[in-house]
């Protein structure tokens, strides 16, 4: 998928969001959202996890995938998305993205400093936190 028909798609989430009433307003000391994602539900229960990650330079996680929504934002350094389907990206302190439910991809720290990345989660309840490609062809077997 094109960086043009993903930002086309968080335009679409972004105008939904307006049109359905979403609050506008994060309140005093807020930049408000860097952005909003309606998570499709699959009539399962969903847990909702949010961690932090800091990856050395050169360090990569290793290509996975999990059973719902990553929700990331970049704090410092600057991190490389690699997601099946799509154009590799570099993403930078300051800038968010998403990953839609088992589309496998792997991430890299390809700056000079740590990575920090805040990590939400929105996820089958029991769900692992990732499933691993063990494949080195790196296919995911779902």
């Amino acid at each position: 998928m094109s960086i043009l028909r993903i930002a086309a798609l968080l335009a679409v989430v972004v105008a939904a969001s307006a049109q359905t009433g979403a609050p506008t307003g994060a309140g005093p000391g807020s930049a408000g959202p860097l952005q909003t994602f309606d998570v499709p539900t699959t009539g399962k229960p969903q847990t909702v996890y949010i961690l932090n990650r800091v990856v050395k330079p050169g360090e990569s996680i290793g290509k996975h995938y999990h059973n719902g929504v990553e929700i990331t934002q970049v704090i410092a350094g600057d991190w490389q998305l690699m997601v099946d389907g799509w154009e590799t990206h570099v993403y930078h302190a300051g800038d968010s993205f998403l990953i839609p439910r088992e589309i496998p991809h792997d991430g890299k720290s390809v700056g000079t400093t740590d990575a920090v990345l805040a990590v939400t989660y929105v996820l089958d309840k029991g769900a692992p936190l990732r499933v691993d490609c063990p494949d080195k062809t790196g296919i995911c077997g779902k």
